[in-house]
């Protein structure tokens, strides 16, 4: 299993698992479980978000012209406190630009970082970086866990 060259202690988080808004959307709407993230990753995880996530989707709450959007970004915002979602200030612009910072933090500091998102622009981002994310191929109706090896 890939998951298990990651390190760590059995019980121990050993992946930081930086999530954006549409992936806490989907969470919040049922189509991604918790579970199935365990199941992708095969490691223990724990999830993180810079401080410009939450604030995206405190606007999409408050103000997209969809009712649809706005509830589906109030019960993203429960599901965080739900699911322990560490929040992190991250000195960045956008809330895309603020996770590929934070990723990038992270795995300076030598932890095994995933970022899970459905932007593809991002993937891309991501993957140049030696970033491996997670995201959800509705095709298939899983969690793919996407890598590029460096």
């Amino acid at each position: 299993m890939e998951a298990d060259r990651l390190g760590g202690s059995k019980g121990v988080a050993r992946i930081v698992v930086v999530v954006d808004s549409s992936f806490l959307i989907q969470l919040a709407e049922g189509v991604i479980a918790p579970s199935m993230v365990l199941e992708a990753l095969e490691a223990s995880f724990r999830f993180m978000a810079p401080r410009q996530v939450i604030e995206e989707l405190e606007r999409l709450a408050n103000e997209h012209p969809k009712p649809k959007v706005r509830r589906a970004a109030r019960r993203a915002l429960w599901m965080m406190g739900r699911l322990g979602v560490a929040v992190e200030e991250v000195d960045a612009g956008n809330a895309d630009d603020a996770i590929e910072s934070l990723a990038r933090r992270l795995k300076g500091e030598g932890l095994s970082v995933v970022v899970a998102t459905n932007d593809r622009e991002l993937r891309r981002r991501l993957r140049s970086l030696g970033i491996p994310s997670l995201y959800y191929r509705e095709s298939a109706g899983r969690l793919e866990l996407e890598w590029e090896i460096l």
